[in-house]
Formats: structure tokens, sequence, C-alpha cells
């Protein structure tokens, strides 16, 4: 049978990849409570596993995918995680690098009418990757050179994310957007045996306290040279005032004569 004129010409496009959707999921979304962009988004994410292979996007991918911003894509994935509509895992592949993946069994158990399961992925909380977190913080892309640098902290030099990226917020805060400056960081707090949230808090107290007793004598000189600074202000306008002459009577005559001598 000879092909229509129409398939003809939609020939090209018919024969590019096509997404499977189930029907329940387009027909319910609302009423699952996923809102029209949080769906679009959902889609780019099941198209991702059946065309690529793979579920491992950024926050970035993903929002360039959708037409959003990074930091949208962000609350979109925590509150379909909160809701129970989305998983996240996370891994390290072949290489070693660390990778974060979506999981969308607790989407497909909702339709189901089933409660999502309880697993270690659904109950992560998401996060920016890190080489994202640095583009966004130190406001332009990172060369291939910071990128192996943050795969080098992460992999063999075995820094957990979390430390990297509070050594990143430190240099922040101390406006040193400079991986040698956040690599100095890291390496005095391995230097320190900083292994957990809790040692950087205890270490980071130690130090104000430190600080603040170096400071202290300063500040206590200096409250104690106050007194003394207002007596010598005080002495010197009391030798600078005009001083008061003295009359001599023996010459009461030439005052009366002269009064402003």
């Amino acid at each position: 049978m000879k092909p229509s004129a129409r398939q003809s010409a939609n020939g090209d496009f018919l024969g590019t990849p096509f997404v499977a959707l189930p029907y329940d999921l387009l027909k319910n979304y609302a009423d699952l409570g996923i809102h029209a962009h949080e769906m679009i988004m959902l889609l780019q994410i099941l198209a991702s596993g059946q065309i690529r292979g793979t579920t491992e996007l950024s926050a970035q991918d993903l929002g360039d995918l959708c037409g959003m911003s990074s930091k949208e894509i962000m609350w979109s994935v925590e509150r379909l995680v909160r809701e129970g509509l989305l998983g996240i895992g996370e891994r390290f592949d072949d290489s070693g690098a660390h990778v974060t993946y979506f999981d969308l069994q607790p989407l497909w158990q909702r339709l189901r009418g089933k409660p999502a399961p309880s697993s270690t992925a659904q109950s992560r909380v998401w996060r920016q990757d890190p080489v994202t977190m640095f583009e966004e913080e130190f406001g332009r892309p990172l060369s291939a050179l910071e990128c192996d640098q943050i795969r080098t902290w992460l992999g063999p030099e075995g820094y957990p994310e979390w430390m990297v990226v509070e050594a990143l917020r430190e240099s922040v805060l101390a406006n040193k957007y400079s991986f040698k400056y956040i690599d100095r960081v890291l390496f005095d707090w391995q230097r320190n045996h900083i292994q957990s949230r809790q040692d950087l808090e205890q270490y980071r107290q130690q130090h104000r306290d430190r600080i603040r007793d170096v400071q202290a004598p300063k500040r206590s000189q200096a409250k104690d040279a106050a007194p003394q600074r207002r007596a010598a202000t005080s002495a010197t306008e009391r030798s600078n005032a005009p001083k008061e002459t003295t009359r001599d009577e023996r010459y009461a005559s030439f005052y009366e004569l002269f009064p402003e001598s």
C-alpha cells in the first residue's frame, strides 16, 4: 500500500526518537498535585531515561531542557521529593566520580494508587551538583582544569561533598573567589582532623574564641587608656585657655584712663 502524502511529508519527523508516556500520567497529573511546569520537568527526566539511558541530570542541564532556571528546578525537585512523587539517588560511576540521578519509581507507585516506597533514594534531599554550585557562586562557567580540581577533591583526595561546599562558602564569605584559597581551607581542615559537620563547627568556634582572646587585651588597653587621654586633653585645653590678668592696684588710675589695656 502506497503511503499517503501526509505520511511522506512527515517521514523525517516520524523517524526521530519518540518517548513512551503513560496516558494515566497525562490524564491524572493535576489530581496528583503536580503543577504544569513540574510535569514538563518529569517528562524531560522520563525522556532522558528512555533516549539517553540515564537520568543523571544536573540542575543546569534540566533547567536548559525545561526553559527554567536552576533555582526553579531545585525548588520543584525538592517539592516533588517531599510529596513522595520523585526520588533522588547518589552513586559513584566507573571513574569514581560522584553522580546524582532521578528515580521515577515513587511516581509510578502513586499512579498505581500505592504509597511511595520508603527507600534511601527517595528520602535524600536533592541539591545542586558541585560544578553548578561553583559556577553560580563564581558567576562564570568553570574551566576544564577547575572541573578536574573539583573531581580530584571528591575523588582521589577523598573530601566529602559537604566539606567542599563548606569550603566554597568560606571563600565566598572571605571574598576570595580562588580555587587555591579553597584548597588551602580543605587542607587546613584535613590537618586538624575535621571529619564531620560537628567537628567543623567546633573548629570554627575555637577559631572565634582565639580571635576574641587576642582582641580582648587590646580592647582592655584601649579602655584603660581612654581616661588618660581625656585627662591629657583636659590639661592641654586648660594650658591653652586664655589666662586671666591680675590688676595691680598701684596703677588704678592708669586702668581708669585706659580700661582695655
